[in-house]
């Protein structure tokens, strides 16, 4: 975790002076946040961008990332956003509450955690009939699902032009992301299927063309 929380504090340093990019799938996301949302929980929150926009739905937002540099910078873009609190720290270490958050989002973070251990941390801080979303990257097997890539990439370019008006991020903050990413291993559809069916019974899994999943799922049960 200690070379995570590096990594992350070199890259939001390097990329404060990038245009803000949402996430792609940020609104399919956003279809999922129950209302009324009183209370909600971002946990690997990065530099807000989607908190943000959880904000304008929940009335209070608890937002949560392991890179000091990375909070530095939320804070900084959401000055006229008072209903959000962020702090440092590890999920594992943090004392959550018990029936706690109507909503609770990971957002290319749990591929950096033990999934049975957080996953059960983040369902107990669930209130009854509480949300969670999962959103990560997903590692594409067999022909068919790689040959796809020869559309991915460009689609994947375009909408970034589209957004920002360039096809790339500056080549340092590009070395950063590679640097950071050459270890790291992803779910692939099967195994995405697993943990839900294992920890998250009943969740609903949706598989999206630019390498990401999104699950969701809902707590049943009394306080």
């Amino acid at each position: 975790m200690e070379q995570i929380q590096k990594d992350f504090d070199r890259i939001a340093v390097l990329s404060e002076r990038e245009s803000e990019l949402g996430g792609t799938y940020d609104p399919f996301l956003l279809r999922f946040i129950p209302a009324p949302c009183e209370r909600a929980l971002e946990v690997g929150c990065g530099t807000g961008t989607f908190t943000r926009l959880l904000a304008l739905r929940a009335n209070h937002v608890t937002a949560t990332d392991l890179s000091g540099e990375m909070i530095r910078v939320a804070r900084h873009r959401s000055t006229g956003y008072p209903n959000i609190d962020y702090s440092v720290g590890d999920v594992l270490e943090m004392d959550l509450p018990v029936n706690r958050f109507d909503c609770i989002v990971m957002i290319a973070t749990l591929h950096h955690l033990p999934a049975e251990s957080v996953l059960e941390k983040l369902k107990q801080a669930l209130t009854p009939e509480g949300v969670l979303i999962l959103h990560d990257l997903l590692t594409p097997t067999g022909i068919l699902s790689r040959a796809a890539d020869l559309v991915r990439f460009p689609v994947s370019l375009a909408m970034r032009c589209l957004r920002t008006g360039r096809l790339w991020a500056r080549r340092e903050v590009r070395r950063a992301w590679a640097e950071h990413g050459k270890e790291e291993r992803y779910l692939t559809k099967p195994e995405v299927a697993a943990m839900r069916d294992q920890y998250l019974q009943g969740g609903s899994v949706k598989y999206h063309l630019l390498w990401r999943y999104t699950v969701v799922w809902r707590k049943q049960g009394a306080a």
